[in-house]
């Protein structure tokens, strides 16, 4: 396999990982909200989430949820 090859490989996988993480955040982003639309205690979406919970208060404050 050339340099070439080796790097555009190397490029691919990275472009999915990265896609991966992405899929997973929003996939959690997406939980948050819900959640807390269903009246869920921020101390538990971050149980469930396993973030913390400055940041479930974090993402909630970027959607327009908390202030």
């Amino acid at each position: 396999m050339s340099t070439y090859d080796q790097l555009v490989r190397k490029g691919e996988i990275k472009g999915k990982i990265e896609g991966k993480i992405e899929g997973k955040i929003e996939g959690k982003i997406e939980v948050i909200l819900n959640a807390f639309e269903n009246d869920l205690s921020i101390s538990l979406i971050s149980n469930i989430t396993k973030l913390n919970e400055d940041e479930v208060r974090a993402i909630l404050k970027q959607h327009g949820k908390i202030v």
